[in-house]
């Protein structure tokens, strides 16, 4: 009865590395937030229009879009993984949405294509590394090139235009001053917070990337867990450029991209996502992608956050 005591009995140092756990990550997102208001308060001294409500909606309106792709792609480092095709996702998604919008096609019909689409090239990554072990790296670069040049070849090289108004109010709409891309990114990061924190999935998904031998001996379907997170990821993606066409009235196949890419990979890095894995959250890749933002917007030579859009 003894070693079934103590077998049973709770592992007295669980609570303490749990709670060091949240120490780390609540000071690393403290830091960062630090990082944003210093770097706010000098360039509100540099130029008094930084600090407008006008000039911060902007700011935060030019990040909406990078931390919709973010959510997901957080997921996927969590989980042990990397999707370096999410910046093609981004135009293939846009571009085939654009073009069943332009030659008649109801656009709620194309968002779902565009998304379908991404989904995918998701998939494909997934089977590409899991089934065939190419490495992530290799496997989603690979995607990258394919989805360039399918967006490339589809649209003759040419930006895809004439949206009805119903579309382009999705994007370049908003209510009270505030962008609806704005209300759009709040919810995908509800969304993607609870699913990482509060769900059986989010325990998985940094289960596997923890100990992916360990995930798989204790049940985790780790190769089904990982098809799901790059089909996220695609689908994501496609969405986040399916969101940003009606915007510009444009869905152009150079949109998204390698900076796109790039700069959501390391908003994410930034924001505390570990690149091997197991560690990571919502809310410091928001973060993340807010700094990155802001220090793309003040190099700018206006200093605005218009200035990088």
């Amino acid at each position: 009865m003894a070693d079934i005591a103590q077998k049973t009995s709770p592992d007295p140092g669980l609570a303490v590395r749990v709670r060091q756990r949240d120490w780390n990550r609540y000071t690393q997102q403290a830091g960062l937030v630090i990082c944003i208001v210093a770097l706010g308060a000098v360039f509100y001294a540099i130029n008094s229009l930084f600090g407008s409500a006008s000039n911060l909606i902007e700011l935060l309106r030019s990040a909406t879009l990078y931390f919709i792709v973010a959510c997901a792609s957080t997921l996927v480092l969590v989980g042990g993984g990397l999707d370096f095709s999410i910046g093609a996702s981004y135009a293939l998604g846009a571009v085939v949405t654009g073009l069943m919008i332009v030659n008649g096609g109801p656009w709620p019909l194309a968002i779902v294509a565009g998304i379908a689409v991404g989904v995918a090239f998701g998939i494909v990554n997934a089977v590409v590394s899991v089934r065939l072990r190419v490495p992530p790296l290799i496997a989603t670069l690979g995607a990258f090139f394919v989805a360039t040049g399918l967006a490339d070849a589809i649209t003759g090289g040419n930006d895809v235009y004439g949206f009805p108004n119903s579309f382009i109010g999705l994007g370049a709409g908003g209510v009270g001053g505030i962008p609806y891309l704005i209300f759009y990114a709040v919810a995908a990061g509800l969304i993607f917070h609870v699913l990482l924190e509060r769900t059986v999935f989010g325990y998985n998904i940094r289960a596997t990337g923890g100990n992916r031998p360990a995930a798989a001996a204790n049940g985790i379907r780790v190769e089904r867990l990982d098809i799901w997170l790059y089909a996220i990821s695609g689908g994501v993606s496609a969405l986040a450029g399916i969101l940003g066409a009606p915007r510009l009235s444009t869905a152009s196949p150079a949109a998204g991209g390698a900076d796109l890419t790039f700069q959501v990979i390391t908003a994410i890095i930034i924001g505390g996502t570990s690149l091997f894995g197991g560690s990571g959250t919502i809310a410091g890749s928001a973060l993340g992608a807010i700094l990155c933002r802001a220090c793309q917007a003040v190099s700018a030579p206006s200093g605005t956050a218009a200035a990088a859009r």
